[in-house]
């Protein structure tokens, strides 16, 4: 069989999927990615984590991930699935779109936490309403918990970088039951000037690989907290094509491998 460029490297993609299970269809140069990022040769351990969905662009995550036999975490923003608020309308059916997207997010076997009600910043919150946006989101995202105890991530991480500032907001987590879900890496992939070319990969690689290097969870996002149904395009449009390259220098681990103070729950 004669093999002509620029299908060349296609074939040895497909070639990689047939015999060694690999599913990325994106050729990479791992040497390169080495060299370019300065990597060391011992891979890194990672885990993917999406913040502020469930978004339009989450099924396209999820089928990426799927392809990529990769499991993640998503933290969800309870008014992005909250139906009954709504009257009969687009809205409603657009909400329904997004609650059959986060029962297809835990029946394909990724961890679910909250990110809260709202996207506030929680230290400026009174203790009231502090208390009432955590209860509220847990008990609408509650049938959806995969972890013991439930993973909540604070919007902005407000309250967990500046706890000895403002405690109160990991009391009142902690109370409710909740573990608090750091990062060790984020994409920026919220801010539009990395949302161009692959500035946002080279954000999450220089975070890997540079002077001693990290390892731990990613912070993705796949919704955009201001609106109600839009998701992060630019994020799903290429994590396919950002895959490849971080696979290179990182394996992929569940959320239980990488935080070893989350269990999976045993599902019903």
């Amino acid at each position: 069989m004669r093999i002509h460029p620029p299908h060349f490297f296609i074939f040895l993609a497909l070639l990689s999927v047939f015999f060694f299970g690999q599913t990325s269809v994106f050729a990479v140069d791992c040497d390169a990615v080495r060299m370019k990022y300065h990597c060391p040769a011992q891979k890194h351990q990672i885990h993917l984590s999406f913040d502020d969905g469930v978004g339009s662009v989450t099924p396209k995550i999820l089928d990426i991930l799927k392809r990529e036999n990769i499991k993640a975490t998503f933290l969800i923003l309870g008014n992005k699935i909250d139906c009954a608020k709504y009257p009969a309308g687009q809205s409603l059916e657009l909400c329904k779109q997004r609650f059959k997207t986060l029962k297809r997010i835990k029946r394909e076997g990724h961890d679910i936490g909250s990110h809260s009600y709202e996207h506030y910043h929680h230290s400026k919150l009174s203790p009231v309403a502090l208390k009432d946006t955590i209860t509220h989101s847990k008990q609408l995202l509650a049938p959806f918990f995969t972890t013991e105890p439930p993973i909540f991530r604070l919007p902005y991480g407000d309250g967990w970088f500046n706890q000895k500032d403002a405690p109160q907001v990991m009391q009142a987590l902690h109370q409710q039951g909740f573990e608090h879900l750091g990062w060790e890496m984020t994409a920026y992939d919220w801010n539009p000037k990395f949302q161009k070319g692959d500035l946002i990969l080279d954000n999450i690689m220089n975070q890997m690989c540079t002077g001693k290097g990290r390892n731990g969870v990613i912070l993705y996002h796949d919704g955009v907290f201001e609106n109600e149904h839009e998701g992060r395009l630019f994020t799903a449009n290429n994590l396919a094509r950002w895959i490849p390259t971080m696979r290179c220098v990182a394996d992929f681990k569940s959320l239980t491998e990488i935080k070893k103070k989350f269990k999976r729950k045993l599902q019903k």
